[in-house]
């Protein structure tokens, strides 16, 4: 393989595989990384070996993954499955492990698709086993059939929540409850969103019969839950959570919980890519122009990883990004890139539509959880919400300071599960905005890797790229 090529596409979710798949018709060399063994990403996770059956329970939007995924075999787009990029460097450098051996390449452009995850929020119990996130339940289903047994409960807020109960419900699970923090009252803020959400009423639509199927499935169904808490010694065995004046309490031999997703930001924060901080969604996302790129002129950010817009908007972006790298090759020319991203940009504005209500609606809120002080915060390094408390009452007045302080953040997911809830934290005590309190520094390698693949890679590579003598 070349180790130099014309782009580098890092994830092969809705944004990358229309990205690359792109590039590649142009007739430009472009290699696709994915850290996942099959194409997809979360959105269209697995969707090359599911069978129509399953296609048909994960809904319409799952199978024209089927499509997406075809065009980006179809185009000869470079691909490496089971490739986890541990660094990307503004100049276009990407590294990544595969198989125990690491690699490195250059690229004029890289696309960054790395998308969404939920977004993590502790609560007494949440490290239990048998309390498991909503996408990992998901994922078990589309990869290998896997689905819960038991008392089930699910718990949280956002569409995805209220979608999943309802795939629960049609794969013959039993729900014990639904346990929503959505207020009883949309907030005064959603209502001046309505008539522009009514140009998509397919998509509000569909919201309302999830709603239904819940009902008619006759499972309780809470609004306006907070101080959510999983019960148990060794394992879950109920659920608890404060109803308006009355607790409500659920026996449960798995807790499903969701809070929304936020953009996987690690490879654009460790990259040094400027960050804007989104109020009403209470998350950092990479500052990007209409096409993508961010402050560094090689470096693309595309779908779910750039800001939360759904499975659709992601493969518009991808495609808006691929366009403006084609014409900075000088594949095409400037007329012809707007000629051709005039639809994709026209059916990205009709997508979003509803989304402004649906964020409204659905907007985190923090105070609706007690952050007991004996709750673990950072399960790599086992920090409670008491040390990051203490931490801050001490002076400790930014995330990185309260990482040095306490260990937070340091472990292997770098701050993934405990960043955003530490941030909350510590804005709490401080009477700040999160915004405020900053975000916690991301290093190289991305993801844990054994040091002699570092090592190999550095001798070798070095030489070759900057050229180097014994001589010198």
């Amino acid at each position: 393989m070349a180790h130099h090529i014309d782009a580098i596409v890092i994830g092969a979710g809705p944004a990358g595989l229309n990205a690359s798949a792109c590039l590649a018709e142009m007739g430009l060399n472009v290699l696709t990384l994915d850290e996942q063994n099959h194409l997809g990403g979360q959105f269209f996770c697995n969707i090359e070996s599911a069978p129509p059956e399953s296609r048909k329970v994960f809904g319409e939007d799952y199978e024209k993954g089927i499509q997406v995924v075809r065009r980006f075999r179809k185009s000869g787009a470079g691909y490496e499955n089971s490739a986890s990029v541990w660094q990307v460097d503004p100049d276009g450098k990407v590294c990544y492990s595969q198989s125990g051996k690491s690699r490195q390449i250059r690229a004029n452009y890289v696309i960054c698709a790395t998308g969404a995850m939920e977004r993590p929020m502790p609560f007494p119990g949440w490290n239990l086993p048998g309390v498991m996130g909503i996408g990992a339940v998901n994922k078990l289903a589309k990869e290998a059939g896997l689905i819960p047994s038991g008392h089930v409960v699910l718990a949280g807020s956002g569409p995805l929540l209220l979608l999943e109960a309802a795939l629960l419900i049609k794969q013959g699970i039993q729900i014990e409850a639904v346990l929503e923090t959505t207020p009883l009252l949309p907030p005064a803020s959603s209502f001046s969103h309505v008539p522009k959400a009514l140009y998509r009423a397919d998509f509000l639509w569909k919201g309302v019969c999830l709603i239904q199927e819940i009902k008619a499935a006759q499972i309780p169904h809470y609004r306006g839950v907070n101080n959510i808490r999983a019960i148990g010694g060794q394992i879950l065995t109920a659920v608890e959570a404060k109803c308006i004046k009355k607790t409500v309490h659920f026996k449960a031999d798995m807790l499903l919980v969701h809070f929304g997703v936020i953009p996987n930001t690690h490879i654009f924060r460790q990259m040094g890519c400027r960050m804007s901080w989104k109020h009403n969604q209470r998350y950092w996302h990479p500052a990007c122009d209409e096409w993508g790129r961010t402050n560094f002129e090689r470096i693309f950010a595309a779908g779910d990883g750039a800001m939360v817009s759904g499975g659709p908007a992601a493969q518009y972006k991808g495609e808006l990004a691929a366009l403006e790298i084609a014409r900075c090759l000088g594949i095409i020319p400037q007329y012809e890139r707007d000629a051709l991203a005039y639809p994709i940009q026209k059916a990205l504005k009709q997508d979003g539509y509803p989304r402004p209500l649906v964020d409204a609606v659905f907007a985190p809120q923090p105070e609706k959880f007690c952050f007991e002080g004996a709750t673990i915060l950072c399960r790599c390094e086992n920090v409670t919400v008491d040390e990051i408390r203490k931490a801050v009452r001490e002076g400790s007045c930014e995330l990185n300071e309260l990482k040095i302080m306490t260990r937070s953040g340091m472990g292997p997911c770098q701050g993934r599960m405990c960043g955003p809830a530490m941030a909350e934290i510590a804005a709490k005590e401080l009477s700040l905005s999160c915004e405020k309190t900053g975000l916690l520094n991301i290093r190289p390698p991305l993801r844990s890797i054994p040091l002699r693949e570092i090592a190999e890679i550095e001798l070798e590579k070095l030489q070759e790229t900057t050229h180097w003598s014994l001589d010198e």
